[in-house]
């Protein structure tokens, strides 16, 4: 069966119920992965990698990871394993969903 998740079905809550922390929301738990996360602006999101490969979509707002400023719109792929950061633009809150083939191991570089 289709998962489908309109705007007006979104309900983010903060990662683990901490307060302050980002915006989350678990679409499908595995086969495939998918979260929507919303961060406001100016976070940054630090050094780390996954042990799945991961591809993020930016709904609203931007961000920068690396040397690249990616706007509303962008496809970010990041391979299983690789370091990366990123730090949403100044302007407004960065949303985005992030699908992998399966949950991944998190680690923190």
């Amino acid at each position: 069966m289709a998962t489908i998740l309109a705007p007006s079905d979104r309900k983010l809550a903060p990662h683990g119920g901490v307060e302050g922390a980002p915006l989350m929301q678990y679409i499908r738990e595995n086969d495939p992965y998918v979260h929507m996360t919303q961060v406001p602006p100016g976070y940054e999101i630090g050094l780390h990698s996954h042990s799945e490969t991961e591809v993020t979509v930016i709904l609203s707002g931007s961000a920068r990871v690396g040397d690249r400023e990616l706007e509303a719109g962008s496809v970010l792929v990041i391979d299983a394993d690789e370091e990366y950061a990123l730090v949403a633009g100044d302007d407004e809150p960065l949303t985005f969903v992030v699908v992998r083939p399966r949950k991944a191991k998190y680690k923190v570089a």
